[in-house]
This record gives C-alpha cells, sequence and structure tokens, in this order.
C-alpha cells in the first residue's frame, strides 16, 4: 500500500512539475511575442519614453523567466533542487529590479548600495553553494 502511495506522489509530482514548465514555456513565447510588439511600438516614435521603458522592462522580466524555466528543468534532470540554481534566479530578478529602479530613476545612492550588497550576497551564496555540495553524486554547475 505504501508503495502504491509513494508512486502516487511522485507522478503527482511529475504532473504538476510539467504543468508549470509548459505554463512557464507558454509565459516565454508570449514574452517574446510582447518583446516584438514593444519594439515596433518603440520604433513607431509614440511616447518613445515609455515605449522604451516597457521594452527594458519586459526584456528583463523574460530574463527571469528563462532562469524560473532553467530552474523546473534542472530539477526533472537531477530529482532535487539545487540550490545554486536557485540563486542564479535570485540574482538575476534582484539585478532586474536594480536596472528597471535605475532606469526610472527611482533609487537614491543608498538604495543602490543595498541593492549592489544583496547581489554580493546571493553571489557569495550561490559560490558557496558550489564549493560545498551535498553528499551523493556530485555535478557540475
Amino acid at each position: 500500500m505504501q508503495e502504491a502511495v509513494t508512486r502516487f506522489y511522485r507522478l503527482s509530482i511529475q504532473l504538476a512539475f510539467n504543468i508549470v514548465v509548459v505554463v512557464l514555456v507558454l509565459g516565454l513565447f508570449v514574452g517574446v511575442a510582447r518583446i516584438l510588439l514593444g519594439l515596433g511600438q518603440t520604433l513607431s516614435g509614440h511616447n518613445l519614453a515609455e515605449a522604451f521603458h516597457l521594452l527594458i522592462s519586459d526584456a528583463l522580466t523574460l530574463v527571469v523567466v528563462i532562469e524560473l524555466v532553467r530552474t523546473f528543468v534542472d530539477y526533472f534532470e537531477w530529482q532535487r533542487v539545487r540550490i545554486h540554481v536557485l540563486l542564479d534566479a535570485g540574482a538575476v530578478f534582484v539585478l532586474r529590479e536594480l536596472f528597471i529602479g535605475l532606469h526610472n530613476q527611482k533609487i537614491d545612492s543608498l538604495g543602490v548600495l543595498l541593492w549592489a550588497a544583496g547581489v554580493l550576497v546571493l553571489v557569495a551564496a550561490r559560490t558557496l553553494a558550489l564549493k560545498v555540495q551535498p553528499e551523493g553524486p556530485r555535478d557540475a554547475g
């Protein structure tokens, strides 16, 4: 009985992750389409500053979604969540927020320092995650 329940659990997890990956890949395609439409809007010249801001925001959001898809695909490949892959996605997200804040001129010098410290902490944690790996099969990352 326990074996059947465990098998059902594993199949349920696989199904859930498959659905999430499909949704994220669809999101990637929508993101690319949005960027292309935004590029057309930027080239048309109507409200250039706003169109350029939207284009930058959409492009950086697409990079974050790519990292999330990579995290889920990595889970399927290794059958576990590797912390350095999650830290990559976190660093990309923090950099996105920093770039958008800088582009909007809404971050002061202290804010830039704090965001940069956050990136530094994530990069240091990623480096440690690669150096100190859990017991079991080693993976290069």
